[in-house]
């Protein structure tokens, strides 16, 4: 499968906020030059991290044939560092967070004092940037790191997500259960499965109230959206 090499671009030098499992934090955007990646192959350098609050843990099973581990429709822009090679254990579903900012997360998941990152990142028009393959954890949401893929969504939680971003969530999400096998349902605790929110983790999560009501609110229209227009 082939896809289309992303232009490089500027990034506005506008300060944009994360949510993750240890907090808020802030960084001023700076330029970036998207990352051409072959999604045919897993192609992320990196090194081994382990603060994302998830420990150790068993080894990640292998015993059964993966899905893609970059999505086909995103931007590519792997990171190098703030993410665990391998680290995924189990495919549980995807996770619903609030930037609590504007703009591109790469240059601040790129930072390796911020010890924080997501697999995903959606604009307000609706464009998907991947950041960490879907074989690989991402440092987004505590002791639910292991289990769980995680999308941040530019904005703030005073502000319900747009159309577009409704549309591009409900994209990755197809793709999820093409490729790993989420179930079309909303996941309501940890232990759960499906499509699930970051508040929904409690302390062992970071004690977050992300994504807020608003958004939360709207796991429901997104999960249409995929049973309507992209499941198959």
């Amino acid at each position: 499968m082939t896809h289309r090499k992303p232009k490089p671009r500027l990034v506005s030098r506008r300060t944009a906020l994360a949510c993750t499992g240890g907090g808020i934090v802030a960084s001023a955007l700076g330029l970036a030059v998207d990352v051409d990646v072959d999604v045919s192959s897993v192609p992320v350098p990196g090194r081994a991290q382990t603060r994302d609050g998830a420990g150790a843990g068993p080894p990640p099973q292998r015993t059964r044939e993966r899905g893609q581990a970059w999505m086909p429709d995103a931007v590519l822009r792997p990171l190098a560092v703030n993410f665990t090679p391998g680290g995924i254990r189990e495919m549980r579903g995807l996770v619903l967070h609030v930037q609590e900012g504007e703009n591109s997360l790469h240059d601040r998941f790129s930072d390796p004092s911020v010890g924080c990152s997501a697999h995903f990142w959606v604009s307000q028009s609706g464009e998907i940037e991947q950041y960490v393959s879907a074989h690989d954890r991402a440092w987004a949401q505590g002791s639910g790191n292991p289990s769980w893929l995680s999308v941040e969504t530019s904005g703030f939680a005073s502000r319900p997500l747009t159309a577009q971003q409704v549309d591009a969530v409900a994209r990755i999400y197809a793709w999820g259960m093409a490729q790993h096998g989420w179930p079309l349902e909303p996941a309501s605790t940890p232990l759960g499965q499906g499509f699930g929110i970051h508040s929904m983790g409690g302390q062992d999560w970071g004690g977050h109230a992300c994504p807020g009501p608003l958004r939360s609110a709207q796991t429901g229209d997104i999960l249409n959206a995929v049973r309507v227009t992209y499941a198959r």
